[in-house]
């Protein structure tokens, strides 16, 4: 014999169906397995046929007669008449006249030693859950900002980016695309109307709030909107975490008249952020006095010792750095 418990999270009352199935179990002397059913949205409830948290079915057969026949299927909590008064799990009565019914109809060889009543839960995996599609959202944002949050994460760190920016740069759009592809379907999925409606003072007539699941998707939204537009603010982030970036303490002060000042053309910066972490490089190498990069011209401008420092060394530090230099002067 097989019980089923189908149950929304965020209903109260499933866990005192529980308690009272294994009473009714144990007074009976029987045997079965008791199985829970986490039903997670709309699709789910109408695809099992869930009239409400908590509905308990006995061998696939729910234990309220008078709602077997009923449509009023969603994801809600479910309330039961017991005497003069209506509670939010099945009396034992209940359930216990749905055991003897579920016996009458396919006897069973008692075990009078051992009854099992364990429970094992069996969440339903609906596909098409607005949280799979949220969850896609934000990683596709994430990775379309790539090009920008890797340059700061190298420069933190002291690696390269060996033209890793650059390749998340080319599929920017692509990868934008997808973002606000899933975010809709999200959106779509969340705040679709139902195909059934539980009819008002039904057996399952207290909807149950899809506030907290709304509110997390706007959440979500709000991250993915701030990871996709990312490259637009990335500088002052960069500038904020890279802030160590200033000339060595340990250069020597060389006289003024020493100075000389070099302009490098740069390519393959895709926003402000990678000319903050070329600039954060630059500045700590021995002999320049300060450095300057331009996303928006493309280009660096440094002061540096020529006795401690040469075009060739800068040019290098930003081709170690991952990017390319086009000419200098």
């Amino acid at each position: 014999m097989k019980i089923e418990v189908l149950y929304l999270e965020g209903c109260p009352n499933h866990a005192t169906a529980v308690n009272r199935i294994r009473q009714v179990l144990r007074e009976e002397g029987v045997e079965a397995e008791v199985v829970g059913v986490d039903v997670r949205d709309e699709d789910g409830a109408n695809r099992v046929g869930f009239l409400g948290s908590p509905t308990v079915r006995v061998n696939g057969i729910d234990v309220e007669p008078s709602a077997r026949s009923s449509r009023d299927c969603g994801p809600m909590c479910r309330t039961y008449v017991a005497g003069q008064k209506r509670e939010g799990a099945p009396p034992k009565e209940l359930i216990r006249a749905a055991l003897l019914e579920a016996l009458a109809a396919h006897p069973a060889v008692p075990n009078c030693c051992e009854v099992s009543t364990n429970w094992r839960k069996e969440p339903y995996a609906s596909s098409q859950r607005p949280s799979a599609f949220v969850a896609g959202s934000i990683v596709a944002a994430a990775l379309a900002s790539f090009c920008c949050i890797l340059p700061i994460v190298f420069a933190l760190t002291g690696l390269t980016v060996v033209g890793a920016a650059a390749a998340f740069a080319a599929w920017r759009p692509y990868l934008l695309a997808a973002t606000f592809a899933l975010l809709g379907l999200g959106f779509s999925f969340a705040y679709r109307t139902p195909k059934e409606e539980c009819a008002q003072g039904s057996i399952c007539a207290v909807p149950a709030s899809r506030r907290r699941v709304r509110t997390t998707l706007w959440l979500a939204a709000t991250l993915v909107f701030g990871l996709a537009a990312f490259p637009y603010f990335s500088g002052p982030v960069a500038k904020f975490l890279l802030s160590g970036g200033a000339p060595r303490s340990d250069s020597p002060k060389p006289a003024t008249s020493r100075f000389k000042t070099a302009s490098l053309s740069i390519e393959g910066m895709d926003c402000s952020a990678c000319a903050t972490a070329i600039q954060n490089k630059l500045n700590t190498v021995r002999g320049v006095r300060h450095a300057s990069v331009s996303f928006e011209r493309r280009a660096a401008e440094i002061e540096f010792d020529p006795g401690l420092a040469s075009v060739d060394q800068l040019e290098k530090v930003v081709e170690e750095a991952g990017y390319r230099v086009r000419s200098k002067t």
